[in-house]
């Protein structure tokens, strides 16, 4: 009845031991993914496998689905519980004992839950954006995602939590990341995910959030749309809050 960590990673040899080394010891199996990597994240991580037995490291093939490895590497975890965090994650050090409290207690009670956690976006290492819900990151190990880009867990009638865990993100940090690059991509999938699936408003929420960055007038019809197709009061809030934004 234990937590796994569970991490895809390509290319992630800027940032790939401080994740390892602020998860290692919070949790009770580390399962990492490697989708595709030609610099040296896999042999930090073989590494970690040599000093850690419970460091486990896999291989799939970047298929453009986020989903599809998130899921790949659900299906690896042979704990109860999953904690999912990012090769540009760093959890901090006073919330390492956290994972392991939350999954106790609801394991004590024989229930189960999905917790969000505060997502702390960094700029040269100054927290610059604290996120308090909208990233569930710890949950029963047998739940799975759906969407292709910015994938989210699907958990059904399960109790949603807001958790006192933090996780810091450095993932838009224009000195180490190439933000023009990794809007271009996000389009470029955004767009083809909503020709198999036109009637998903939060993708079209996505795709409004992305394009805002590139064309202002765009995202406001893009965000138009999602308002006509949500279908929750969550998400509609989402929208009107993203809206705002733009005016």
């Amino acid at each position: 009845m234990g937590v796994s960590a569970a991490i895809i990673v390509k290319d992630s040899e800027r940032c790939m031991a401080r994740c390892l080394d602020s998860i290692v010891n919070a949790v009770d199996e580390v399962i990492v993914v490697d989708t595709g990597s030609s610099d040296r994240t896999v042999a930090i991580i073989e590494s970690y496998q040599i000093k850690h037995d419970h460091v486990k490291l896999f291989h799939f093939a970047w298929v453009d689905d986020f989903s599809a490895a998130r899921n790949y590497s659900l299906s690896k975890v042979t704990n109860s519980w999953v904690f999912v965090v990012d090769s540009d994650d760093v959890l901090p050090e006073q919330d390492q004992l956290k994972v392991r409290e939350y999954v106790n207690r609801m394991n004590k009670k024989n229930e189960q839950a999905v917790f969000d956690i505060v997502y702390d976006n960094t700029v040269n290492g100054v927290i610059t954006e604290s996120i308090p819900n909208g990233y569930v990151r710890l949950f029963p190990a047998e739940l799975r995602y759906e969407d292709k880009i910015h994938e989210q867990i699907s958990f059904g009638n399960l109790k949603r939590i807001q958790s006192d865990i933090h996780l810091l993100h450095d993932g838009y940090d224009i000195n180490v990341i190439d933000i023009k690059e990794k809007k271009k991509r996000n389009l470029t999938m955004l767009i083809e995910s909503l020709k198999e699936d036109n009637e998903n408003a939060r993708l079209w929420l996505h795709l409004g959030r992305e394009m805002s960055v590139v064309d202002k007038e765009k995202a406001k019809r893009y965000l138009g749309i999602a308002e006509t197709k949500a279908k929750s009061s969550e998400l509609m809030k989402w929208i009107r809050q993203s809206q705002e934004e733009m005016k």
